[in-house]
């Protein structure tokens, strides 16, 4: 049961899904699909990081559970990523490289809550993730693409995308948002980003048949397979589900959105198509992902309830 006492409605799943739905049927907005995919990411990354409380949250154990978090993001799922891209050429293999650059998924932090894990755990590696993620960002792009991409734009855009939203989430939080407005603003930002998303690239659908079921099959087992994993080797080892949720789900989650966003930024418009793919697609399955442990993680609290 929840905190209320009444069964939680999974909101941001149906928000997501709607705008999947809705993106491949319309094909998205009719123009300025960049612009508000990028404004609709940034201001979900601002509101949710403005969350984030840096006071009282460093502990022996929180600064324990944050590494083990970097690890498992920059480290397991990283390494997973570039490791399925091997298969692939050129464009689809950049947005691969993409993927394995970026922090975690912002919806890491609302779903450590929905599943009733350790927020300050959530909270501590999120953040110091995200700050790691200035440096960490381009330099894993640069490493591996080189001079396949403009260094100074490269810089430009990361500051944009990742530092100037947690600069501006201290500003944010002392507004002091109510946190059902906070979740309806962020279930939105996510509802526009991934309907123009989606709905832009919805040509996906209609490349390459093999290739967009190698990447899905790919995709599936790098999402569900350390997501389940971390929980498995949780359970057995006796470790309290509440300190399992959030490294479960940093092992799984990739900010897809800013990736497809770095895509567009950074390559031309042929190479960019391409290299969206990938994360386009990732997107769908980290979403059903974000689902599957909505709606688990509410219908066990309603028979347990």
């Amino acid at each position: 049961m929840s905190r209320s006492g009444k069964r939680d409605f999974p909101m941001l799943s149906i928000s997501i899904l709607l705008a999947m739905i809705l993106g491949i049927i319309t094909g998205g907005y009719p123009c300025y699909t960049n612009e508000i995919s990028t404004i609709s990411l940034f201001l979900a990354m601002t509101i949710s990081l403005a969350s984030i409380s840096f006071k009282g949250i460093i502990t022996r154990e929180s600064l324990k559970m944050a590494l083990y978090s970097i690890i498992l993001n920059y480290g397991v799922l990283s390494g997973l990523i570039l490791l399925i891209s091997l298969p692939f050429e050129d464009g689809l293999r950049y947005g691969f490289v993409m993927m394995a650059a970026v922090p975690p998924a912002i919806v890491v932090m609302p779903l450590t809550d929905i599943l009733k894990g350790k927020t300050e755990y959530a909270l501590l590696s999120i953040s110091s993730i995200y700050l790691l993620s200035i440096l960490l960002t381009p330099l894993i792009i640069y490493l591996l693409l080189g001079k396949k991409v403009n260094g100074a734009n490269l810089i430009l855009t990361t500051l944009i995308l990742i530092a100037l939203p947690l600069l501006l989430s201290r500003i944010v939080r002392r507004l002091r948002i109510s946190r059902r407005i906070s979740e309806t603003m962020i279930n939105a930002c996510f509802f526009l980003l991934i309907f123009g998303i989606v709905g832009e690239n919805r040509s996906f659908l209609l490349y390459n048949l093999e290739e967009i079921l190698l990447i899905v099959l790919l995709t599936i087992l790098r999402t569900f397979g350390p997501g389940l994993g971390i929980i498995k080797i949780g359970k057995a080892m006796k470790i309290s589900m509440d300190r399992i949720i959030p490294l479960s789900l940093f092992s799984s989650f990739k900010n897809d959105g800013l990736a497809i966003l770095l895509c567009l930024s950074l390559f031309p418009e042929k190479i960019a198509y391409l290299a969206t793919i990938p994360c386009i697609l990732a997107v769908i399955i980290e979403m059903s992902w974000v689902v599957y442990l909505e709606v688990t993680s509410n219908r066990a609290r309603w028979h347990h309830g």
